[in-house]
């Protein structure tokens, strides 16, 4: 009887926790940007028409979204901006927030993600150790140390900030290419793993490494 009450209690959280949370998020998301622009255009509707309207901040953020979209995307505003922000990051406490915060923007909300080419796995930082990685570049008939080989460019994210990361060179001939996209792996480094592709799993095997799938294999 207690198995089955302690079952049907986990099923209930199972089910309702990620509902709750996920209500809770977006309903903070929705005040916080609405409270942006909110708290000065209520007060004022307030004094002058005697009501305000919940909403209508997050209705001029979303406008001002777009006027800022269409500013930033001609061309006599593009060359102008660099100097606009150099003069931003000059203010002090700003250099060392802005360039993250928009770096961080950047990442989610840009096309930047496709630089990465494609998701890799290979053994580091020791053998029977795999590490996820996004390639970046390629390059041929490198020489290193007294040998000439092909090799590769992964960049490696950190969890749980993916923008965060080092980079190292790799032997083309060591790198697995994983058949999942940017995006799918981008997920399970910000989840720390919990949201594992089971083709991420299939790979982790060393005699399977030695049957490393060729980089344009990807692609087919």
């Amino acid at each position: 009887m207690k198995k089955r009450i302690r079952r049907y209690f986990i099923a209930g959280i199972v089910v309702l926790l990620p509902l709750f949370i996920t209500v809770n998020i977006l309903s903070l998301t929705i005040r916080f940007f609405d409270n942006l622009l909110g708290r000065y255009i209520n007060p004022y509707l307030q004094n002058t028409y005697g009501s305000s309207f919940f909403g209508l901040g997050l209705v001029a953020i979303i406008v001002l979204i777009f006027f800022s979209g269409i500013l930033a995307t001609n061309v006599f505003v593009k060359r102008i901006m660099p100097y606009f922000e150099n003069l931003f990051l000059r203010i002090p406490f700003v250099y060392q927030i802005y360039p993250s915060v928009k770096q961080l923007v950047k990442f989610l909300f840009s096309d930047e993600k496709l630089a990465f080419k494609k998701v890799v796995l290979f053994e580091y930082p020791r053998d029977d150790v795999y590490t996820m990685g996004f390639l970046t570049n390629e390059f041929a008939d490198q020489t290193i140390g007294d040998k000439t080989m092909d090799t590769v460019c992964v960049y490696i994210s950190s969890a749980p900030n993916p923008i965060t990361g080092f980079f190292v060179i790799v032997p083309k001939k060591d790198i697995i290419v994983l058949d999942i996209t940017v995006e799918e792996a981008i997920k399970i480094i910000i989840s720390g793993g919990v949201l594992m592709n089971k083709n991420v799993l299939s790979k982790v095997n060393p005699y399977q490494a030695q049957q490393n799938v060729p980089i344009d294999a990807a692609d087919k």
